[in-house]
């Protein structure tokens, strides 16, 4: 084979640069490498951690440790770190107790020791840190019973959420269903989404009105709403799907008593909405939030576009009502379409539908829930 001679000095420079470069390359990452900036943080004990009492969410700010872990409803930690080593305390209620971790090396895990207060034995405690998984949210609905006598059929509208989001185009969505049939039970369910890993919408079913929930002929108010919440940080949004729970300063008080450092949208309803309609609407709007991943202000208005019965005005010759479907954002500005109309003033309603002060009425009614 013939090499033209013209194309040489061409291939000799190619064939010079190749070395330099690589002694360039070679040398550049040598340097970069050996760079104290480029070092990454030391670990610290803050995240979720998956322990021998239950799942742990722990907060380090300098060396002051704090946390809460699910062992009981009100089991709590908090210490101080020195090196390695975190020497606690922890109460679980009535009994409290102290301990210490130290935490390995990649900050992957802690191992260490407990003992309740008067007690001379210790025992392990180990933990193993919980990483979220990649484009996963979860769906948590918690619904009140609707039933109050055997007489009554069975109604789950939470059910119908859990088969809808098995779709495929819903295989990044987790969804947790529980019941609840009291504030302390409510309480419960609540404080367990900060146990998971990753970003989560709370959808609470039950009877609403303006100052509240209402659950076994008990009305759960802003400040119990606001500790259930409380603290739940991967919280991405708080829907009240009950009727007439966005008329009121409910959504409001709850932000205010939150705080301003944990941003929480909140959505829901103006008016006494009716089974089918409320139904309808939310496989729209959890759609919107869920599998097209819109944040909640554009999820509720594309739902006011697709369903137009969702909106505040009620549409000439609609069979529904208009739901008012509504958020207060995370800054706390409400997506109220009239002004003036932050308590629900100014709304539409049929005859024999949303009278105001009625509950949310039983499926077989086909009237208000």
């Amino acid at each position: 084979m013939k090499i033209s001679t013209r194309r040489l000095p061409a291939m000799a420079s190619v064939a010079l640069c190749v070395p330099l470069a690589l002694s360039t390359f070679v040398f550049t990452s040598a340097t970069n490498a050996q760079e104290p900036g480029s070092e990454a943080p030391a670990p610290t004990y803050s995240g979720l951690w998956e322990t021998s009492y239950g799942r742990m969410r722990l907060t380090q700010e300098g060396s002051t440790v704090s946390g809460e872990y699910s062992y009981t409803s009100t089991s709590t930690i908090a210490g101080e770190v020195e090196g390695d080593r975190l020497t606690f305390g922890y109460s679980e209620g009535q009994t409290q107790g102290e301990g210490w971790y130290e935490l390995a090396e990649d900050g992957e895990s802690f191992q260490g020791r407990w003992r309740e207060k008067g007690s001379e034995r210790w025992r392990r405690w180990r933990g193993t840190r919980v990483h979220p998984e990649k484009g996963i949210i979860w769906l948590v609905i918690l619904e009140a019973h609707w039933e109050t006598s055997l007489a009554e059929k069975e109604y789950a509208f939470g059910d119908m959420l859990r088969s809808y989001f098995t779709m495929e185009s819903a295989r990044h969505v987790r969804v947790r269903y529980r019941t609840f049939h009291d504030e302390k039970d409510l309480r419960r369910w609540s404080r367990e989404v900060r146990y998971l890993a990753e970003p989560v919408v709370l959808l609470i079913s039950t009877h609403g009105t303006p100052r509240g929930i209402q659950v076994s002929g008990e009305v759960i108010g802003a400040a119990a709403l606001a500790d259930c919440v409380r603290g739940c940080h991967n919280l991405e949004v708080l829907h009240l799907s009950g009727c007439s729970m966005m008329a009121g300063d409910i959504p409001a008080a709850i932000q205010k008593s939150i705080g301003p450092d944990q941003k929480l949208p909140i959505t829901g309803y103006t008016t006494d909405v009716a089974w089918d309609a409320s139904a309808l609407a939310d496989f729209v709007y959890l759609s919107m939030l869920l599998i097209h991943r819109l944040d909640p202000t554009k999820a509720v208005e594309q739902t006011h576009l697709l369903a137009p019965f969702t909106r505040e005005d009620r549409l000439a010759g609609a069979r529904f009502q208009a739901l008012g479907l509504r958020v207060l954002d995370a800054e706390g500005k409400s997506s109220a379409t009239e002004p003036g109309d932050a308590k629900g003033a100014g709304r539409r309603s049929g005859p024999g539908q949303g009278r105001p002060g009625r509950d949310r009425q039983r499926p077989d009614d086909d009237t208000e829930r």
